[in-house]
């Protein structure tokens, strides 16, 4: 078997950022790379002093073997930013090879980034590496929803590797873990016959401790994280959870 392995040298990247101003916030995009490889296109669909929404939407046909997506996020000082995405992405077979999906983000003193992701599916032999870096200055915070299901409807999925790692000032770790996903994902203990493992990540702030109990883990510096399991990928995220979260964000 041969595996084809993304190369990030002459991939496309995406990179956003998004800083204060005297009047609206300043939107910055850039998509360099190979442009005739895919990525994520930003879509600014609203802004203002202190706040801006954006889109993200595939900019080709995503996520096939040798694609390597990298997204860098940066949140200036003070700005809240709000990331939505219109649909989720599938992972389709990639016959041996490989692909990478890459999120980089960097939040400067309370900055603010709500992301609402939608499902992440992994296909019957699909291969994919995935790392999301979040830094986090005095006063940011994070809210993120993440859905990963493991097969389109009817099938087995294929084999998914996932780093997180979240660090506040000074480098201090506040989430830091390791995800792998495969034929044997299924069994009790894991996913336990589960399609969907869904995800909301709330970090930098306090969270009230009576807020969805079930399924939550309280962090030892300032998040919470709630987890789900179901087999259909909308009932996998919490949604109390997320809910009640973007309300008291």
């Amino acid at each position: 078997m041969t595996t084809l392995l993304p190369d990030r040298a002459t991939a496309r990247s995406t990179r956003l950022s998004v800083t204060p101003t005297d009047g609206r916030v300043h939107v910055r995009i850039a998509t360099p790379g190979n442009p005739d490889a895919p990525c994520l296109r930003p879509i600014l669909l609203d802004s203002g002093h202190r706040h801006a929404r954006v889109a993200l939407v595939p900019d080709g046909a995503l996520l096939l073997a040798g694609d390597a997506v990298r997204l860098d996020l940066e949140v200036g000082h003070g700005v809240r930013l709000e990331v939505i995405e219109p649909s989720g992405t599938v992972a389709f077979d990639m016959r041996g090879g490989e692909a990478s999906w890459d999120v980089r983000i960097g939040l400067a003193p309370d900055a603010t980034l709500v992301w609402a992701g939608e499902p992440f599916v992994v296909s019957s032999g699909a291969r994919v590496r995935r790392s999301t870096s979040v830094d986090l200055d005095v006063g940011a915070r994070l809210l993120l929803r993440e859905t990963l299901v493991m097969g389109r409807h009817g099938e087995r999925g294929g084999h998914l590797e996932q780093q997180w790692s979240a660090h506040g000032p000074d480098g201090v770790p506040l989430l830091v873990e390791e995800t792998v996903l495969d034929e044997r994902s299924h069994r009790p203990g894991i996913l336990g016959g589960h399609r969907a493992l869904g995800t909301v990540v709330a970090l930098g702030a306090v969270i009230d401790p009576d807020l969805c109990p079930e399924g939550r883990l309280d962090l030892e510096c300032a998040g919470t994280v709630w987890r789900g399991l179901s087999h259909e990928a909308h009932r996998a995220v919490p949604r109390e959870a997320w809910q009640a979260a973007v309300v008291a964000w």
